[in-house]
């Protein structure tokens, strides 16, 4: 992902900073488990910041549609490329969601009420492909439902770094 002009991307985090600066005691947290996924399965609260979006139309769901990160009460992180199709009202935020089927004890959800996307977002390459999801309503937080701590302005992180990746997605490709 590249981010070609700095201002806009500034103005659409700013957004989503304000509110998590007030949620630095709770952000980043998995207080029921620290497991590395690494293409295993997680456990409950293992990584509560983390968003399943689904498309919800006509009253059908569709399942798993795309991933987000929660990063305050009111706002989802996700990828632009998620919300070409449908407008905000089609989308549906699961928080708390360990499987996708079955039942999730600690899930709740909310609707999409707004979605900003990089105002450079450019679908041919997927330059700038970020988005901000606004809830209809805020999410209470629980040991399954935290936001992630956003890395301060300025910061640089050195070659190495531990990083996790997670998220509902293929555990093979092309049978590997």
């Amino acid at each position: 992902m590249t981010f070609k002009s700095p201002l806009s991307v500034a103005g659409i985090i700013l957004l989503s900073i304000a509110g998590s600066l007030c949620q630095l005691d709770v952000c980043g947290r998995a207080p029921l488990s620290n497991r590395t996924v690494g293409g295993e399965n997680a456990t409950a609260g293992a990584w509560p910041w983390q968003v399943s979006i689904h498309v919800s139309y006509m009253g059908m769901d569709t399942g798993h549609f795309c991933g987000g990160t929660l990063t305050n009460k009111d706002w989802v992180l996700s990828a632009a490329h998620c919300f070409q199709e449908f407008n905000a009202s089609y989308f549906v935020m699961y928080f708390g969601r360990l499987n996708q089927s079955g039942s999730n004890l600690y899930e709740t959800n909310r609707t999409a009420s707004q979605i900003i996307n990089h105002p450079n977002f450019n679908m041919s390459n997927f330059d700038n492909d970020i988005a901000l999801v606004q809830l209809s309503s805020s999410v209470t937080f629980s040991d399954y439902i935290k936001p992630v701590c956003l890395a301060a302005a300025g910061s640089v992180f050195a070659g190495g770094t531990e990083s996790w990746v997670t998220g509902w997605g293929t555990l093979q490709s092309n049978g590997k």
